[in-house]
């Protein structure tokens, strides 16, 4: 074998695997195809829900729900109403600063 030939043949190793009409790689393949997503058997159409079952299910989820405690429920609001809080000094402080920056500048 040539040279030229073992560097056609590094080469061609080192591309990546071509796809057959068939979906498989030529060479060692990575296992079988992902399987295609099934929609229904033919012919079956989708049953839509009434809105009483619909409201049924919904309260049967919320059944499921793990609610807060009481002492959770009241850390929570505490640390919602601190972060709402300093939120509102931040964008305060940013219109103050830039309402003084634009009197200055314009004014």
């Amino acid at each position: 074998m040539t040279e030229e030939e073992q560097v056609a043949r590094a080469a061609a190793k080192a591309r990546p695997a071509r796809k057959t009409e068939g979906g498989a790689e030529d060479g060692p393949g990575k296992g079988r195809a992902t399987p295609k997503q099934r929609r229904g058997k033919p012919g079956e159409e989708h049953r839509r829900s009434t809105p009483a079952e619909f409201v049924r299910e919904s309260v049967a989820e919320l059944k499921k729900v793990v609610w807060p405690t009481g002492n959770q429920l009241q850390q929570y609001f505490v640390v919602v109403l601190v972060f709402v809080l300093i939120m509102i000094g931040i964008v305060a402080a940013l219109d103050l600063g830039f309402g003084w920056l634009l009197l200055k500048a314009l004014g």
